[in-house]
């Protein structure tokens, strides 16, 4: 194949060979990003890790496996880099033995080239959800994503090509986005129940949708317009750490499985807003959502925390968040949250909570 991603089909089925835990697996920054993305597009199905139990002192190592265990289906999802960093050894030039391996076994494979991993992490996921839709017919893994533009093809290298990139030192000119992105912890969480904003995002469309064609109303309602908005209140964070004078901000958007969020135009993963830089996730649950921000919030510890939802559930959970400074995005009138936290009313018109009042009649 002469581009990444490379996909690989197998022509047997699920060989149910078990698969043991290998203490010598090695994992770099790029995987460490990564799989924290993949853990949010597919909870509960990744695994690291793991090697097939086949006798071998040295099995091959997949860099992560994808099991769904609905439709019997397992994918080695791997990720090439061009040269050793260490040596500058060109590597993954062929990796057909390897393959051979896994589809022997009735795996499929997704290889992705490094640069993919670093520059487009959320497309990376969306393809990967793609090809569960195409392989399986289900659809609730792409569900949320069809507004991203499609992953672009990256070139597979040669010897040469490989030796050229190890002399220019390229793969640093991409891990320094990894870089700039997990060395420093959040100093804001602003974390949305998709179902909440969801039912703005449909107010505020049919509010709107006289004023603009339905297509450019979903060229407005982007993200980023969203943030510009939530973003005038970070004065309300009084322990705000500022580091060599950015912030760094994480929106976290809690999707059910069993709801929609058609609505919602993801336009980035990455957002850079003034001193901002914003880290976007998309987390699609079959839990419930409002535990699954109670758990994200006590057991990593989240001090400031910028919560969009409204619904009977939240005062409980949030009387336990104890020492945390807390801001709400909730409707003002006909609300089940606490009127005693500070808050961002989104009662009317909905369009001001998604930005669209920035525009010119």
């Amino acid at each position: 194949m002469k581009q990444y991603p490379k996909i690989f089909y197998p022509n047997i089925p699920l060989n149910h060979e078990g698969l043991i835990d290998f203490d010598s697996y090695k994992t770099g920054m790029t995987e460490n990003y990564f799989e924290y993305k993949l853990e949010k597009y597919f909870k509960g199905h990744i695994k690291t890790n793991k090697v097939i139990d086949n006798g071998w002192k040295y099995p091959y190592q997949p860099d992560f496996i994808l099991y769904y265990q609905k439709y019997n289906l397992c994918i080695d999802i791997e990720i090439d880099e061009p040269y050793a960093m260490g040596s500058h050894k060109p590597i993954h030039l062929n990796d057909e033995k390897r393959n051979n391996f896994f589809l022997s076994k009735g795996w499929h494979i997704i290889r992705f080239a490094e640069e993919h991993i670093c520059r487009y992490p959320d497309l990376c996921c969306k393809m990967i959800s793609e090809f569960i839709r195409f392989t399986t017919g289900e659809s609730i893994w792409i569900e949320g994503m069809e507004d991203f533009k499609d992953i672009p093809d990256i070139s597979a290298w040669t010897k040469n090509d490989a030796e050229e990139m190890a002399n220019k030192s390229y793969r640093n000119d991409y891990l320094t986005l990894l870089q700039n992105i997990v060395k420093q912890n959040p100093q804001i969480s602003i974390i949305a129940d998709g179902i909440f904003l969801n039912s703005q995002i449909s107010e505020a469309q049919s509010l709107y949708k006289d004023i603009w064609p339905e297509k450019e109303l979903f060229e407005k309602a982007k993200v980023s317009l969203l943030l510009k908005e939530l973003l005038r209140y970070s004065s309300h964070f009084q322990n705000l750490e500022v580091i060599e004078g950015k912030i760094y901000i994480e929106l976290r958007i809690y999707i059910s499985t069993y709801h929609s969020i058609y609505n919602y135009t993801f336009d980035s993963d990455l957002i850079y807003l003034g001193n901002y830089i914003i880290n976007v996730y998309y987390i699609r649950t079959e839990n419930l959502i409002c535990f699954e921000i109670d758990d994200y919030i006590i057991n990593n510890n989240i001090r400031n925390v910028l919560l969009i939802a409204d619904d009977p559930a939240y005062p409980n959970l949030i009387s336990n968040w104890n020492n945390r400074e807390i801001v709400l995005m909730r409707k003002k009138n006909d609300t089940h949250m606490p009127m005693d936290l500070r808050y961002i009313d989104s009662s009317f018109p909905s369009g001001i909570a998604i930005g669209l009042e920035q525009f010119e009649l």
